[in-house]
């Protein structure tokens, strides 16, 4: 799964695996997964699942949702289950994540869990977007995976970063089965828990001359509690941004990109406006990105001033 990372320990250029039997009725006896670096014309075994993960799949689409930190209570989302089952949890469980799951690319938790007469189930009370995924949250289809994160029915794929970007053929092995015997899937490995989180409160403004300044502030993906009077530390090996300016809020047009930032400001002068826009503008649309040193660009923020 190319997903963000759900633990501080997972801070490499590895990937998440997880499978289950496709037959509930069937004792799941376990798995094997194989890689080919060499298009399929020999295998290695790459690890062992021994634990069945809880899987499954939507039937409908989860809704956006742009409250911010705080539970959605508007959004519902049926789930069916290729195998186990789920359940509830009260409001101090909900946010202590006693029930996390990857639903599509999000990583949210979730408060209710009500079985339906045909045997799927009704999620609602999430919050959303846990773990930097909020970037997922708009994204939702019918058909979304469902994976329950119990990191003990979770692998972790360990990798280099030579592997980040690389298409391999896989094969989960289930145990009785043969490797000739089981179809290839093909997986790029993104290197996305690498992938610096989208910077937060965006804002600005601007000098008797018209010059504009963009400020933001970093998020960090390890050790991102937030504490009085500390900043959360730098996980990157150093501090670069890139901001993105664009000629209206549809973010279709991209007018110019400002690089070299070491800090969470730019300026974005008068004069340059007017070479992009014809003159300076009273709102500017704009993206920001942190750097990453291995995986480049993390996910952006949309923002005006």
């Amino acid at each position: 799964m190319n997903i963000n990372m759900i633990r501080d320990a997972d801070d490499d250029a590895g990937f998440y695996a997880a499978a289950c039997a496709r037959d509930p009725l069937v004792t799941w006896p376990g798995a094997s997964l194989y890689v080919s670096s060499d298009s399929g014309a020999s295998y290695s075994l790459l690890a062992t699942l021994p634990n069945e993960a809880t899987m499954g799949y939507t039937t409908d689409a989860l809704g956006d949702f742009a409250g911010g930190n705080i539970p959605d209570e508007s959004n519902s989302v049926n789930v069916v289950l290729n195998n186990g089952s789920l359940s509830s949890t009260n409001y101090a469980g909900l946010l202590a994540g006693t029930y996390a799951a990857v639903l599509g690319d999000e990583i949210l938790y979730f408060r209710d869990a009500t079985l339906q007469a045909n045997g799927s189930y009704t999620l609602t009370g999430f919050l959303r977007g846990r773990r930097g995924s909020e970037y997922a949250m708009a994204d939702h289809a019918i058909g979304d995976r469902f994976v329950l994160l119990n990191t003990a029915n979770l692998v972790r794929i360990t990798q280099s970063t030579a592997d980040i970007g690389v298409a391999r053929l896989f094969k989960p092995v289930s145990g009785g089965g043969t490797l000739a015997g089981t179809t290839a899937q093909a997986f790029t490995n993104l290197g996305t828990g690498l992938k610096p989180y989208a910077p937060v409160h965006l804002g600005g403004g601007r000098n008797a001359a018209g010059d504009l300044t963009i400020n933001w502030t970093r998020r960090n993906r390890i050790d991102g509690t937030w504490r009085d009077s500390v900043d959360v530390p730098q996980s990157e090996a150093s501090e670069a941004y890139e901001v993105e300016i664009y000629a209206d809020g549809t973010y279709a047009a991209l007018l110019r990109t400002i690089t070299g930032i070491s800090a969470q400001t730019t300026t974005y002068l008068a004069a340059t406006q007017s070479t992009d826009f014809g003159s300076p503008q009273a709102t500017v649309y704009f993206k920001v990105y942190q750097l990453s040193a291995t995986v480049g660009r993390g996910h952006a923020a949309s923002g005006s001033v």
